[in-house]
């Protein structure tokens, strides 16, 4: 497969090449794992400059927020706001702090690690496939520590490595390999060692259209509706998960993944302790926390 992609690119125009490469059309392509949004996209021209420390971390700039809030005050809050109520909710389910090896899975520009609680001699991660980001983070957000992944279930870490993985808002976006990419979680969690994952479901669905003011969330509500027409996931009694498109990152439409919260405790429970779920503890969006266990499954 791979001789014959290149054969194809060698062949073709510049201009043919970049339509074959583009981002976008990579992204879209169900069939291509191991994507990531580059650095340079597609321009091969970009400095990385050396990370320094600051007394007081940067703000990204406003185009590596996500919509997390409209003014750095609001950006930085939410993050805030998102890592106290995790701390508490783990708290909640027997979680010791401190933890001295955390995983922000899907980081974007570190909006929530760079607010986890650090003990000394601690060793914290982000990861995410949007390059640009992780490269922003790595040279403003030292101490703390980032790589670029891809799409393929894989992470650069050894086995049993992490006290907690925690990622916001990121299965509500992973409609093809959300099953590996759990497994993948639990093979760096230590044993004992926690996932805290977020999830849309029905409930958020009906929050989201409760919460809609002035057409803020069209770009949502819109396509879910008609999806709901179609469907009719949204009463389902059968409902395990689904997902339609609606907005665009990069260029590319996203996947929105709306999953039944028992079916998903009874599925990823097979593979890891299901401790609980944890409404509304991310806006609309609810945290289902698991623990790796102690010991291998018979």
């Amino acid at each position: 497969m791979v001789n014959w992609m290149m054969g194809r690119l060698l062949h073709m125009a510049p201009a043919q090449v970049q339509r074959f490469v583009a981002p976008e059309r990579l992204l879209r392509n169900r069939y291509l794992a191991s994507k990531q949004l580059p650095l340079g996209a597609l321009e091969g021209r970009f400095v990385v400059e050396r990370s320094t420390s600051h007394e007081d971390d940067p703000v990204p700039p406003s185009d590596l927020w996500e919509g997390y809030g409209k003014t750095a005050d609001e950006y930085l809050s939410s993050g805030r706001e998102h890592v106290a109520q995790m701390m508490q909710n783990l708290a909640a389910h027997g979680v010791t702090m401190p933890l001295r090896r955390v995983l922000e899975f899907g980081c974007a520009a570190g909006r929530m690690l760079r607010f986890v609680p650090r003990p000394p001699d601690s060793d914290f991660w982000g990861v995410d496939i949007k390059a640009s980001t992780i490269a922003w983070c790595q040279q403003h957000l030292a101490p703390l520590q980032f790589a670029t992944t891809t799409t393929y279930p894989h992470l650069p870490f050894e086995d049993n490595y992490f006290d907690l993985v925690f990622a916001g808002s990121v299965f509500t976006h992973i409609a093809d390999l959300p099953d590996a990419w759990f497994l993948e979680l639990r093979r760096v969690l230590r044993p004992g060692g926690y996932a805290y994952l977020t999830v849309i479901d029905p409930d958020s669905v009906r929050q989201f259209q409760a919460d809609a003011v002035n057409g803020e969330l069209d770009w949502w509500i819109n396509p879910m509706t008609e999806f709901d027409h179609e469907t009719g996931f949204l009463n389902s009694q059968r409902l395990g998960m689904c997902s339609f498109e609606a907005g665009s990152w990069g260029g590319f439409p996203v996947p929105q993944v709306v999953y039944d919260l028992g079916y998903l405790q009874e599925k990823w429970g097979r593979w890891a302790e299901p401790l609980g779920v944890c409404r509304f503890a991310y806006g609309a969006q609810h945290a289902v926390i698991f623990r790796k266990h102690q010991r291998p499954i018979a």
